[in-house]
């Protein structure tokens, strides 16, 4: 019997492999801070099944969730690590990039993990920031912003450019990761225009697919639970806001590309393409999931009992990624109903 949910990753794997810059990773010693969540688990299955194709010369993926420090393979290390109050110096490892993923994402946690999702976001950071500015040789630093530092953008700022200083509150519930990113940016700037840190920063735009976990809160995941599950699809609100988003493989090829960057840049990464509702995309994963596995249930809008849970909710988010495609050619391919497939199809596998 074939293995989809491994099929669907090795397939992505190699699409991302095939559409990056493979020579700049040749004898690099790389740091993955973060390697248990979301866009760790790419990063970490792609850097581990390609080491050997990337002439790697170490890799250690790093996590507070992970138990015990083993060694994966020759060079590749895993360890449990806490980028708010582990040294980076206690790996005794001289680090040539250091990718720092480690954030509380979702909306459900952040608004309940306000000041850890601080720590994360600026004390990590500057942990980090350090460390790449002690060093002689400045350790190279990607850092994961995100698209939520613009708020809810002002209708002609949609597409949203890297330029728009954003609409955002300083005080809510959603303030915690919005303000934290905000100050984040700014403290990757003040290294890199005072001490010399080559560091850039990515601003991911809603992406989804294998690895986002279906009790993450985010709606492509609560979607996705439903259908897995064959439970009604439950709105909490009109259904008309909108997003683009953005497939996993396609936003990792992106988020690699910029590490690559010669000089401190900030990067939309997203979907330029394929604006959709809430209601919409709703409707669009009933019916793959009928098609797939004989969804028979529906979707149903409802006020949802958390009182903040639309609190600052952007209307809309779609991103400008004219920078992004000119200077790191960029390019997503992967469109949502490809998308929503291969998510659906890995989770129905990985749940059996």
């Amino acid at each position: 019997m074939v293995n989809y949910s491994s099929k669907i990753i090795n397939e992505d794997l190699e699409y991302i492999h095939n559409n990056i810059k493979k020579s700049y990773f040749k004898n690099k010693s790389i740091l993955l801070i973060g390697c248990e969540g979301f866009i760790g688990f790419y990063l970490k299955n792609y850097f581990i099944n390609y080491f050997n194709k990337l002439n790697l010369k170490n890799l250690f993926l790093t996590d507070i969730k992970v138990k015990n420090k083993k060694k994966i393979k020759n060079k590749i290390y895993q360890l449990k690590f806490n980028i708010v109050k582990d040294n980076i110096e206690k790996i005794k490892t001289k680090f040539d990039i250091i990718i720092h993923a480690a954030s509380i994402a979702s909306p459900v946690y952040y608004r309940k993990y306000p000041l850890d999702t601080i720590d994360s976001n600026v004390t990590g950071l500057r942990k980090v920031l350090e460390y790449s500015k002690k060093n002689k040789s400045k350790v190279k630093v990607l850092y994961f912003s995100t698209s939520e530092i613009y708020g809810d953008p002002i209708y002609n700022e949609i597409p949203t450019p890297e330029t728009y200083r954003g609409n955002v509150s300083c005080v809510g519930p959603r303030a915690c990761y919005d303000e934290s990113k905000r100050l984040a940016e700014t403290l990757c700037y003040v290294y890199s225009e005072y001490y010399k840190v080559p560091v850039v920063v990515v601003r991911p735009f809603n992406n989804y697919g294998p690895g986002l976990n279906i009790e993450d809160g985010r709606l492509p995941a609560d979607l996705a639970k439903s259908i897995i599950f064959n439970k009604k699809i439950k709105i909490f609100s009109d259904g008309k806001p909108t997003r683009s988003f953005c497939y996993i493989s396609d936003a990792i090829i992106g988020f690699l590309k910029a590490i690559s960057y010669p000089k401190y840049n900030v990067f939309n990464i997203g979907n330029d393409s394929g604006e959709i509702s809430v209601k919409r995309l709703a409707i669009l994963y009933k019916n793959i999931g009928k098609h797939l596995f004989n969804y028979s249930s529906d979707i149903e809008f409802e006020k949802n009992k958390d009182k903040n849970y639309l609190v600052d909710n952007p209307n809309r988010r779609l991103p400008n990624i004219k920078k992004s495609k000119k200077l790191l050619n960029f390019k997503p391919k992967i469109d949502i109903k490809s998308g929503i497939s291969k998510y659906l199809m890995y989770l129905k596998n990985h749940n059996k």
